[in-house]
Formats: C-alpha cells, structure tokens, sequence
C-alpha cells in the first residue's frame, strides 16, 4: 500500500500551492496587465476632463479659460477649445500656456477634429509615440482626445492632451518587490503550517495514538487532547466506541460461557442416559429415552436460536407475511405451556379477543411470542403467575406478555434487547437461554418495522410487548 502523506506536509503543500497560485496572479498582472491597464485609466481620465470642460461651454470667455487653465493644472493635461464660428482654429482658442495642442499646427487640429465630426459618437483618439522623454530612451505615447458638441447653436471642438509615461522602472521595481513578496510568502506559509499543524495534527496524533488500543478495548480519552470541537467529538466518539467495545467483548465472553454451560448439560445428560441405558439393559425405559429426547429437542432449540440470530443479522431471511389470525395463533402458542401449569403451578391468564387479523410473517410471530412466553416463565417469580393481553389500539393490535417477577433495574432496560446481554437475576426455574432470545426478537420486529418495548419495575414484574398492523 502507498504511504500516505502526513497532515503536516500536506498543509505545507496546499499552502505553497496557493501561494504559488498568488504569486502567479501577482506576476500576470503586474508584467501582463499593468501596462495596458494603466492606459486605460489614462484615457479614462482624459475623456473624464474632456466632459468636465464640455459642461462648462456656457460660461463666458473669462471663466472659460480660467477654468482650463484650474482642470489642465490639476490633471496634468493640456486643454484646447476652439469654436467653429471663426474657422475653428484659425479664430481665437483657449488653451493653457505651454499645451503641446497650442504648438500644432491648425492643419494637424483640424484633420483631427474632422475625424471626431465623422465617427459616430463625436469623438477621437488619437496616438502620437515619441522616442525621447526627460532625457531616458522609452517611448513616451501622447494621447490626443477630440470631442465635437454644440452647445447654444454653436459647435464647439473640445481636445485634451496627456501622455503616458514609460512605466520600464515601475516594472523592474515591481519585479523587486514580487521576489521580496515570494519569500515572505514563503516564510509565512512555514510559520502557518508550523501553528497549523500545532494546532490541527498534534491533537489527532494524540487521538490516533490511542486510537490504537482500541481493539483492546483500552482507549482513554485525555483530556483536552483536542483545541477545536472536531477533534474533540472524534475524541468521545472513540471513547464511546471502546466502551462499546468493551461491552461487546464482555457480552461474548458471556455467550460462550452460557452456551457452553447451555450445551454442556443436555450434552452430559444424553451421553450420561445413553451409556447407562447401554451399561445397564434394565435401564432401558421410556421414561430414560424421554429424557434423552427432550434434552436433544432442548439442545436443537439452543443451536436453532444461534443459527436464527446469524441469519437474520446477515439479512439473508426474507419475511413471509401473510393475512393471519393472531389470535387462533396466541391461543396454539399458548397450549405449549400448558405443562408449566399443570406440572408445576403455573398461573397463566390469557385476554385475548377471537377473530383479530393482522399482516406479518406468522412463523416469525410465534417465535416472539415463544420468546416473551420462555422469559415470562423463566423470570415471573415465586408466584409463578403470568398474563397475556391483546387489544386494540389505533388500527394496531397490540400483544402483551406480563409477569410478577423481580423486574428489571432502570439502568439494564436500555441492553436487554442487545446480543448476548444476560441480566443477572435468581429464576423460578433452570433457565437454558443464552442471552440471544430477546435479540432475536429485536431483529424479527424491526424487520417488521413493528413497534415494540418493555415496562418493568424492580419487585413488581416486567411486560413485554409488540404490535402488528390490522389487516385492512
């Protein structure tokens, strides 16, 4: 199997990814976009003051200029206006002192403001490269704007002048400044994935660490190991899961010594009747072959239970339900403990309404019934008295099984439906269940989707009930 990378690293290399990506972002703007986009921000702001100026057209010749000269000073432009009334530029023109568009000649205005007068919107721009600029070999673009409005009936051509200046030594600094960004970068993603992986890896360590002895069941929650709510649910999470564990392998250890004690005794009375029948020919009853049989009908029972448990949790028994009389079959099923009446003292009282029809499996239904019927026997106390009820209940039927035992405490409630749980208590009688009996019935109604539940107080007996739909 491929080892995987640790957290530590793998922080380390998402956070170098995404300062890579950064620094890739950084560089395509700054070398790519910075040039082309500073242009554009130069012409905006060009256009910006043509507009401004335009506004201003209504005012007299005075304030005209002096706001041209005011919006040329504070934008760093030069400013023309020039009206057609006296030939445009041959008239009068309004220009801050020293404007490059002051110091062209009139042909060279005119040839652009003839081409704002036939585009579409009004306008043009115009480009006008230089090889020389305060003494430095860059081109140096000038930027000629050319508005045509009208204003009053008369038609005004309004140019503002800018250059872009080369931006080479903005770019070389620039060029410094990302490959001192780089290694900051760089040192802060080792700062990060240092208090990261301090913060994040370190208590997982310390859960995985112990996770380890999970399958012993020793796993023991520190406390704190984790800084953040996540690790700190993993943290009782596992805790739960090596209680669980524990709980398991203490079940199971119960089981074999159940089923083993369950085993070993129709086992040695077998084998103890058959020898002696074979030692001893006058021995050989039938009152000594009944005894043989019922221990192998109690040592088949024993095996069917485990075999049905393995099944069902396997999912590979698939439900036969049918439209049945529950309550012809609570009254066979009930026939079979008969013997625990007339043999020995039994009370068992049974309410059950004729004629209720419900819709499930009816083999799998008397094998809960059994089930409650064998615990209300094994557990119902020096009395040894018993109720069965049946009602109906909100299109249900519902059956309950009743006993006048010890009951069970509050605190076992909550696993007796579990496998292999045992409660602890003196029965009536020997009682050959292993722990599995209420499992199975647990698996059974749940395949059914029928409710089901238990009410018991200590010294006073316990119920066990299921319900099942009517049939419609």
């Amino acid at each position: 199997m491929k080892n995987k990378i640790s957290l530590k690293w793998k922080i380390a290399k998402y956070f170098l990814i995404f300062g890579a990506v950064m620094l890739g972002v950084m560089f395509v703007f700054q070398m790519k976009f910075l040039e082309p986009m500073y242009e554009e921000e130069k012409i905006s702001s060009i256009k910006e003051v043509a507009e401004e100026i335009i506004d201003e057209l209504d005012e007299d010749t005075e304030d005209l200029m002096s706001e041209i000269l005011e919006e040329s000073m504070r934008t760093d432009t030069c400013i023309v206006v020039a009206s057609t009334s006296d030939g445009m530029f041959e008239g009068q023109r309004f220009s801050n002192v020293g404007c490059e568009l002051y110091r062209m000649r009139p042909d060279e205005l005119m040839d652009m403001a003839e081409k704002a007068k036939e585009s579409p919107s009004g306008e043009n721009l115009t480009r006008r490269d230089k090889g020389m600029h305060d003494g430095h070999n860059a081109d140096f673009t000038s930027i000629i704007y050319t508005k045509v409005v009208e204003k009053d009936g008369q038609e005004y051509v309004v140019m503002v002048n800018g250059g872009i200046t080369p931006i080479n030594a903005t770019v070389s600094t620039l060029r410094r400044q990302l490959v001192i960004i780089s290694l900051i970068l760089m040192l802060a993603i080792v700062v990060f994935t240092l208090l990261l992986y301090r913060g994040i890896g370190r208590p997982l360590i310390r859960i995985n660490e112990a996770a380890k002895t999970l399958p012993k069941g020793e796993y023991t929650a520190q406390e704190g190991s984790g800084q953040y709510r996540e690790a700190d649910e993993l943290n009782s999470t596992l805790t739960q899961a090596a209680e669980d564990i524990r709980k398991a392998d203490k079940a199971k250890r119960d089981l074999i010594a159940n089923v083993s004690h369950d085993l070993r005794t129709p086992l040695t009375m077998i084998s103890g009747y058959g020898e002696m029948m074979r030692d001893l020919p006058e021995e050989k009853t039938d009152e000594n072959l009944d005894v043989i049989i019922q221990e192998s009908k109690r040592l088949t029972h024993l095996v069917n239970d485990l075999l049905d448990l393995s099944r069902i949790q396997g999912q590979s028994i698939v439900l036969n339900c049918t439209d049945f009389d529950i309550s012809a079959l609570l009254e066979k099923e009930m026939k079979k403990f008969d013997v625990y009446r007339l043999q020995e003292g039994y009370e068992i009282e049974a309410d059950i309404p004729s004629g209720i029809h419900v819709y499930a499996d009816e083999a799998r239904i008397a094998q809960v019934f059994n089930n409650f019927m064998n615990n209300a026997v094994s557990y119902c106390g020096e009395n040894r008295h018993i109720i069965v009820r049946m009602t109906q209940e909100n299109g249900k039927a519902r059956i309950r099984v009743q006993d006048f035992g010890e009951g069970i405490a509050a605190e076992d409630l909550p696993n007796i439906w579990d496998r292999y749980y045992k409660v602890d208590k003196t029965h009536v009688r020997p009682v050959s269940g292993s722990g599995i009996g209420l499992a199975i019935v647990k698996e059974i109604l749940e395949l059914h989707h029928a409710a089901y539940g238990v009410e018991s107080t200590l010294h006073k007996g316990s119920t066990f009930w299921f319900e099942l739909p009517l049939s419609s």
